[in-house]
């Protein structure tokens, strides 16, 4: 238990009180500037060591990962209140900070607890923002990864010495699994995210790839993504202001996650990251939480890196803090517009036609032999820098919208699905007896599944879809999701198939690809003779079939397959190629 003592510090005309149970304040020695990141087990003894001096820090566990230790949520509050329904009553935005998705890029790690030690400790008034905000920090994210260190990861980083693996126990990329979510570490996270519902989000990551001037670049999510007020303010002030600030007040600098027109060219043009919802900042703008990815540049030193991630930290938290109203509002509003909006945009495409400028700073890229294998290698000449205003293609256009039903309905039997979408906090109602509901249901007429396994799935792409309406049998415990709720966009974008990211396209549903029930050639040419002798319309339709397909003329069990179709509700009876979710339209 903590003692609370008094130690009162005035900040803009608010007292605020912080307590301790010890009289000695923590030794966390951090090593960044020794070329040296904290490991797992350093990381939650700094954090339990602020908790335990500190009555404003508490440190929990939120899950599990997939090799059994528990996934720490850290936080920090000027009251002391760390209920995050209490925290929202009281006015105050949350800040969710998460660390190591992939551990070796551990930036984020030693930048968050040097932050955490900076606000408890109320450096340069940094303790300021907890009138306004609460800290929330996930100190290591990819547990797994964290444990596995090594010096041979990725090794063309500037530091540190010894770095985790980039995959989990499961070797998956967690920052491929917020939606498939098949780790016990994106569960736990799915169920901590809910828990808080944070106003902000910050995923510190560390990228390769182009060299230039900056330290940090952004993904922040596109704007157009969120509700229209909350994506314009997130646009024009939020990000606006933090390019502004990293590009002025600091010796970092910061620039767009570097994606060009030309590949390799920063002068033809830099464009926005289209964040699918499989990505961290995607998820979380599904949930209408303004998402950023920092991604400090894998050249510079160490401590730069971690020195400029505090820094983007400390600005975002300053800002959160001086727009709190703004920010709660925006929120607010936003998920009514959820609630109650019926057009939903799955996917996008860049506008070529829109850009807006951005002065970088970069090196000119050169042709060399390479000395190891001879090869033509690019490199970046630092003896060559350059300065110019560049396109920045930032718009997005809507590539793939859906008109969303007054409802989808789940067969019990696809509990994977069924699970996750209920961890995410999505409300819904079970049939309390069998019934037979009129449905939109959907067919699969062709697909492309990968030729390799994605994140441990086989992944299905570019589907082409029919629809029909039937009246269709369900049974007493199948699932009724409506679409109504502030979980909307997370349910429309993981249940519509032809959604990049969805149940579907992560092959959830593959079983059903798969031809189940069929026809006996032996038996079914009686059948399909007396068909064609009953009907004349089919008939004739049969033969200009063949007159005018030759494929189709010299391939009878394409024919067969064709008159199998045509009896009664054929397709629905196989479930082959038939999707299982079905559609709502009445209430």
């Amino acid at each position: 238990m903590k003692t609370l003592f008094a130690l009162a510090l005035i900040m803009s005309g608010a007292v605020v009180f912080f307590g301790c149970s010890t009289a000695t304040p923590p030794d966390i020695n951090l090593r960044y500037d020794q070329n040296q990141s904290f490991d797992y087990y350093e990381t939650i003894d700094a954090y339990q060591k602020l908790s335990d001096y500190y009555s404003e820090a508490s440190l929990i566990e939120m899950g599990i990962s997939d090799t059994g230790k528990p996934l720490h949520l850290f936080m920090i509050s000027g009251n002391s209140d760390f209920d995050p329904v209490s925290i929202k009553a009281k006015g105050k935005t949350i800040i969710l900070i998460m660390n190591g998705i992939h551990a070796g890029e551990p930036v984020g790690i030693d930048a968050s607890i040097q932050y955490a030690i900076d606000v408890l400790d109320n450096r340069d008034g940094a303790a300021n923002v907890l009138e306004n905000t609460v800290l929330a920090i996930i100190p290591v994210y990819n547990i797994d990864g964290s444990l596995n260190r090594s010096p041979y990861f990725r090794m063309n980083q500037d530091g540190p010495e010894v770095k985790g693996s980039r995959r989990n126990a499961l070797n998956i990329d967690l920052n491929r699994d917020f939606v498939k979510q098949d780790s016990r570490a994106s569960k736990s996270f799915a169920s901590l995210f809910h828990y808080l519902d944070p106003d902000i989000f910050i995923d510190t990551h560390t990228t390769n790839g182009a060299d230039h001037q900056f330290t940090m670049t952004l993904i922040p999510t596109l704007y157009q993504k969120l509700p229209p007020a909350m994506g314009e303010f997130f646009h024009k002030e939020m990000v606006a202001t933090m390019y502004e600030r990293m590009n002025s007040e600091t010796p970092w600098g910061m620039c767009p996650y570097v994606q060009t027109i030309r590949r390799g060219d920063v002068r033809s043009g830099l464009t926005g990251f289209n964040d699918h919802p499989y990505f961290s900042s995607g998820y979380a703008a599904l949930f209408n939480t303004f998402p950023f990815i920092t991604e400090t540049l894998v050249y510079k030193p160490f401590p730069d890196r971690v020195r400029s991630t505090i820094d983007f930290i400390r600005m975002l938290t300053e800002f959160s803090s001086e727009n709190n109203e703004q920010i709660r509002t925006l929120r607010a509003d936003a998920k009514q517009y959820t609630k109650h909006t019926r057009e939903f945009v799955l996917d996008w495409s860049l506008d070529r036609s829109r850009h807006e400028p951005f002065y970088f700073r970069g090196y000119e890229m050169e042709e060399s032999l390479s000395p190891v294998t001879g090869r033509t290698i690019n490199i970046f000449n630092h003896d060559k820098p350059w300065e110019d205003t560049v396109a920045f293609y930032n718009y997005y256009l809507p590539s793939l919208k859906v008109e969303a039903p007054t409802a989808y309905i789940i067969p019990q039997a696809w509990d994977d699905v069924i699970n996750r979408m209920e961890l995410n906090g999505v409300k819904m109602n079970r049939l309390q007896q069998d019934s037979i509901i009129e449905v939109e249901i959907i067919f699969i007429d062709s697909f492309q599944a990968s030729q390799r396994p994605n994140q441990g799935r086989q992944l299905i792409s570019q589907a082409t879809t029919r629809t029909r309406m039937v009246k269709r049998q369900f049974y007493q415990g199948d699932v009724i999701i409506y679409v109504n709720q502030d979980s909307n966009n997370y349910i429309v974008h993981m249940l519509e198939p032809l959604a990049p990211a969805s149940f579907f396209s992560w092959g959830f549903f593959n079983s059903t690809l798969e031809d189940g029930e069929w026809f006996s050639l032996y038996s079914f040419e009686n059948l399909a003779y007396e068909m064609l002798m009953n009907n004349p319309a089919l008939l004739e339709t049969f033969e200009n079939m063949k007159a005018s397909d030759h494929d189709f003329a010299n391939d009878p069990l394409a024919q067969l397959q064709f008159l199998y179709d045509q009896l009664p509700q054929s397709d629905v009876v196989t479930s082959a190629d038939f999707y299982p979710v079905s559609r709502i339209y009445h209430p």
